[in-house]
């Protein structure tokens, strides 16, 4: 009996239960040991434990601050106009800016433009210094040489960074390009250019264009006239045309000669008939009998730069042998030259 009230006495202050048979608060109705487990407690109410047990939660509902800590220091933007220099990256090659109270990285420091611009080398997080040649250059195989260097060898090639600073460029204005056959020569495209010197009776290459060089009589002396030409530049060809008169009381034959001929060079002289009336026939007293831009005609052709000479006996329709002499010289060989010909002409 004794031990039963000793076991009872110490149930009920541990807590002791029996079963099913706690009460409300946590008795034992059955006599048994009380449950003496710990309640891990509510995490979410306040950590009140509402069945007995302790309470060992923590709220964490409450969260943790993690935004910026305020040191009470000003930014460097910090109450500045836009656009004053500030310094974001350390390197004074950067043109840094205040921005809405924020410094921005800028962009590079300019010094100078093209492939021989100096570099920016940086000394300080806002300073900098400029390493090179500041003046204008251009970058011509790999070497830069300075604004307005002639290019060697050519007159007409200069360095114009304006215009190109990887190369040469033309140099506007007057030249010589060494050939005496030209004049006005201009710088085009680095190249020297002249005009071809042409002689006084251009253009004359056909016989529409033929100059005229007066009229002449069957009774006048031998020469009537001379004229003094060239045949340049290439495919040049002089055509010149006289009237021949059939006066009465002499004999009518046309004649010219070519001579002067520039040395290394082959030309051929032609003279072609067209009467006044209409053409009956004709022979060639000097030259060879031959048909020239579809028209009867006397031509010499002669080597290398050899005289030519022509005289016609023809007869046009009629007792009037009166006709225009269409006389043509042309160029068969030789390199080109503005060296002058002559040519005699007339009625012999």
């Amino acid at each position: 009996m004794l031990f039963y009230l000793i076991v009872l006495t110490l149930c009920s202050a541990l807590g002791c239960a029996r079963g099913d048979d706690d009460d409300a608060i946590g008795r034992d109705t059955g006599g048994g040991m009380r449950d003496s487990g710990m309640d891990a407690g509510d995490t979410g109410g306040g950590g009140v434990d509402t069945g007995g047990g302790v309470d060992t939660g923590v709220d964490t509902g409450g969260g943790v601050d993690t935004g910026p800590t305020d040191t009470g220091m000003a930014g460097p933007c910090d109450g500045v106009a836009d656009g004053t220099s500030c310094d974001a990256d350390g390197d004074g090659c950067t043109m840094d800016q205040c921005r809405r109270g924020m410094c921005v990285i800028g962009g590079a420091v300019d010094c100078g433009t093209g492939p021989c611009a100096p570099s920016c080398v940086s000394t300080g997080a806002m300073t900098h210094m400029c390493v090179g040649d500041t003046s204008p250059q251009c970058l011509v195989e790999g070497a830069c040489v300075a604004a307005l260097t002639t290019e060697p060898d050519n007159a007409c090639g200069v360095c114009d960074p304006a215009r190109d600073a990887n190369g040469w460029s033309n140099r506007d204005g007057a030249c010589d390009d060494g050939d005496r056959c030209t004049s006005g020569d201009t710088c085009a495209d680095r190249g020297c250019v002249g005009t071809p010197t042409r002689d006084a009776f251009e253009p004359n290459e056909d016989i529409g264009g033929a100059h005229n060089l007066g009229s002449v009589s069957d009774g006048d002396s031998y020469p009537a006239g001379t004229a003094t030409a060239s045949l340049f530049p290439t495919g040049d060809a002089d055509v010149f045309v006289f009237n021949d008169s059939d006066d009465f009381g002499s004999f009518i034959f046309p004649k010219a000669e070519l001579f002067n001929i520039p040395s290394g060079s082959n030309y051929d002289l032609c003279a072609v008939i067209r009467c006044e009336s209409s053409y009956r026939e004709h022979s060639c007293t000097m030259g060879s009998v031959e048909t020239v831009m579809g028209m009867p005609a006397c031509c010499s052709r002669a080597g290398s730069n050899a005289d030519e000479a022509v005289r016609i006996n023809h007869d046009c329709s009629g007792s009037d042998d009166s006709a225009d002499i269409f006389l043509v010289v042309s160029k068969v060989s030789g390199e080109p030259t503005c060296d002058d010909y002559r040519l005699r002409y007339g009625d012999d």
